[in-house]
């Protein structure tokens, strides 16, 4: 009977040291900036801190830049979640923590596997990247090499999210005037017809695009709710009402800010730059200090 007791006594004790841990974990640390909202990081290209000429690129930063960014970030009291807890914040108003950060990243590059995700590893945090679908299903000797699905399926294994920025509507095309215009809010010239597309024509394009996109990852990668990340931040009334249409709640946008649990159309700051440094990064920031 003793023993039963010892025992008992025993799982309680680890019960509530468990319980002291899990809320240990999430009381913040430092400085609150700011509470029940979540800054979004917007990334594209990492490249090798020793690449030399290639880090100077746009909306390029060296794998040593962007540890520096986790670095600080985390010294100043940000605390990163990841892309399902932000969902969750949104679609139900799930708790976050204060100084939430959710990281981004867009295009679908290969370097992401092979120069971020490392680093996130490392550190114990979570990034999300915005994949164009016809880029990983077919290979351009020119094009800079882009995710595979079995890349994409070991980041998804280890807490990586991945997400659509269209199948293929990132990409500018001819719409019967002299400038190309972004094919997933314009209607495009049809050369053989000799004229634009019709309404329906357009709508049919955008929405098959859409719902083939959450089925080719859906299809690879396994359920989810479905994300959109606009190509070139560029979106209208309509096309954000076809996305809807092909089951996307959540859209993410090239407009900067902060997000608030009602922020459907999300803002990003974009963070991926050669000449945002560490301290620069912080700077920004704390613009959206409540403090």
């Amino acid at each position: 009977m003793r023993r039963i007791v010892i025992l008992i006594l025993t799982l309680v004790l680890l019960s509530v040291t468990a319980c002291a841990s899990r809320a240990e974990t999430m009381r913040q640390v430092g400085p609150i900036w700011y509470e029940n909202q979540a800054i979004v990081l917007l990334y594209h290209d990492v490249v090798d801190s020793g690449e030399g000429g290639a880090a100077d690129e746009v909306s390029t930063i060296r794998s040593d830049q962007f540890e520096a960014h986790l670095l600080a970030m985390r010294d100043n009291g940000y605390r990163i979640i990841s892309m399902e807890d932000f969902v969750e914040f949104i679609l139900n108003q799930k708790p976050i923590p204060a100084n939430a950060v959710v990281i981004t990243f867009d295009d679908g590059y290969e370097n992401f596997y092979t120069h971020a995700y490392p680093i996130l590893q490392k550190h114990g945090v979570t990034a999300s990247n915005f994949i164009i679908g016809i880029y990983s299903d077919t290979y351009y000797p020119d094009a800079e090499p882009h995710l595979t699905w079995e890349q994409m399926k070991e980041l998804k294994q280890n807490g990586m999210g991945i997400y659509s920025h269209t199948y293929n509507l990132h990409r500018t095309a001819n719409t019967g005037t002299d400038r190309a215009e972004s094919a997933l809010t314009h209607k495009l010239f049809l050369e053989q017809k000799e004229r634009l597309e019709t309404d329906d024509e357009f709508k049919r394009r955008i929405k098959s695009d859409l719902e083939f996109m959450n089925r080719r990852i859906a299809d690879e990668l396994g359920e989810q709710t479905p994300l959109l990340a606009f190509p070139y931040g560029e979106y209208t009334d309509l096309t954000v009402e076809l996305a809807e249409e092909a089951g996307i709640p959540i859209f993410f946008t090239t407009r900067e800010g902060i997000n608030s649990s009602t922020d459907k159309l999300v803002y990003r700051i974009n963070a991926g730059e050669p000449y945002m440094t560490a301290e620069a990064l912080i700077q920004i920031l704390q613009k959206y200090s409540q403090t």
